[in-house]
C-alpha cells in the first residue's frame, strides 16, 4: 500500500465501502472535520480496523467510506 497523503475525497473515491484507518491527519481546527491523511489500512469489516488501531500508538482516525445503513450505528 502506498503512504501517499490524501484528501477525505480522494480517500473515498480509492477505497469506495471500506472501513480506513488513518494516520498524519489533518484536520480542520473549526469543524474538528478530517482533511487529509495517510491510509495506513483499508478493510471491509470494523472489527479489522480495530485490531488494527489498538496497536497503534499515536494520533489516527477512523473513517468508513461508504453509507451506513439507517438500522447501524457505529461510534467512532
Amino acid at each position: 500500500m502506498s503512504m501517499q497523503r490524501l484528501t477525505y475525497g480522494e480517500m473515498t473515491n480509492q477505497f469506495p465501502n471500506k472501513w480506513l484507518f488513518i494516520v498524519d491527519c489533518e484536520i480542520d481546527p473549526k469543524t474538528t472535520e478530517l482533511i487529509s491523511g495517510v491510509v495506513f489500512a483499508d478493510k471491509e469489516h470494523r472489527r479489522d480496523i480495530d485490531n488494527i488501531s489498538s496497536q497503534y500508538k499515536g494520533k489516527a482516525a477512523i473513517r468508513y467510506t461508504g453509507k451506513i445503513p439507517e438500522d447501524r450505528m457505529y461510534l467512532l
